[in-house]
């Protein structure tokens, strides 16, 4: 109430601004400035009643009391200074009374251009998103709402706006193999990690899961790349991949096999001069399995195309045979020994 009063008073006087006092009379018209005022003028009622009634002096003859010429004197100011009190509760009824009639005029609409003030801005809404994720072992292919599909690799995750046939935008975590509708005037964003890439109309493969390494390989059309922590670039082509270290985060163009770039996604499990630990990581997400080792990685590099429903023991037997390994799988547990030189 004490803030209300003293916006009154401000008002009055012109210290409020123009958007300040349109802002003050919406308010005296909404239900709480109603309230504000209706206790603003009970409180001037009930001093201006008081004033009159301290303005009462005792006559000289009455019986009990007996005014003496200080009192009268004191009396006399009292009188005037209660003279000044009520003026200014009558000026105060005066301007309450405009601000009512101003009130009902604007409620009755005879203000029809009555300003509004500044407006506060609208709530910035945040992006709504949906999200698919495949456990590990586990494959999925995903129609997104402007007809491109999505072919998401195990232990992968992506996330799309929810108004994504006006903002085509997509954060990948993992691997996932695009096939992009074309859309004119409206690109296809994937953010995956620190790279972005731009397409309009293409299909293309991008692996975050390499530990050095994020792999953006292009199938058809053409695409661009983007690194936003370096702001450079690339333009590929088909058969051409952009690797991006995570470390030094330098770009680099390579050649791949497009028809072997999306294998995965036919149920193909191929491995292309890949280090064994790389090789360890994708057989866990193929398969669903947690393996170890219990010794020291070969080093060799790994080479090899394994057919639709190939069975994780006959992998494991092919690559211990080429590496020097025995293993011992149990469930869903995979132990790898390596095998002596000596």
């Amino acid at each position: 109430m004490k803030d209300f009063i003293q916006k009154w008073k401000k008002f009055h006087e012109g210290k409020l601004s123009k958007s300040e006092a349109a802002s003050f009379l919406a308010y005296l018209t909404s239900p709480e400035g109603k309230s504000d005022f209706q206790q603003m003028l009970k409180m001037i009622w009930e001093a201006e009643n008081k004033a009159d009634q301290a303005n009462l002096t005792p006559s000289p003859n009455h019986p009990v009391l007996k005014v003496s010429s200080r009192q009268k004197k004191t009396g006399g100011l009292s009188q005037q200074n209660n003279r000044k009190i009520r003026h200014l509760f009558t000026w105060i009824r005066y301007t309450a009374c405009i601000v009512a009639i101003l009130m009902i005029a604007k409620e009755w609409g005879i203000f029809k251009n009555w300003p509004q003030g500044q407006e506060d801005p609208p709530p910035v809404k945040e992006t709504a998103w949906i999200n698919k994720s495949n456990p590990k072992g586990v494959k999925s292919k995903i129609l997104l709402p402007d007809s491109s599909w999505v072919f998401l690799n195990a232990a992968s995750r992506i996330r799309y706006t929810r108004d994504f046939t006006n903002n085509r935008q997509v954060i990948l975590t993992g691997e996932a193999f695009f096939d992009v509708k074309k859309k004119a005037g409206l690109p296809f964003f994937v953010q995956a990690g620190q790279v972005t890439a731009t397409v309009l109309g293409t299909s293309f493969n991008i692996n975050t899961e390499y530990q050095e390494s994020i792999e953006i390989a292009l199938a058809t059309g053409k695409i661009r790349i983007l690194n936003e922590q370096t702001g450079k670039d690339l333009l590929l082509s088909p058969g051409k991949a952009g690797k991006i270290s995570k470390s030094t985060q330098s770009m680099e163009i390579i050649d791949v096999d497009p028809d072997k770039v999306s294998l995965w996604k036919e149920g193909i499990l191929h491995f292309e001069k890949e280090p064994f630990q790389l090789v360890i990581e994708k057989l866990e997400n193929w398969y669903g399995v947690s393996i170890s080792v219990e010794g020291e990685l070969p080093n060799d590099l790994c080479t090899g195309t394994f057919q639709k429903k190939a069975y994780l023991s006959d992998v494991l037997k092919v690559l211990g045979h080429a590496l020097q390994f025995d293993y011992d799988l149990n469930g869903k547990n995979v132990a790898i020994y390596p095998l002596s030189s000596g």
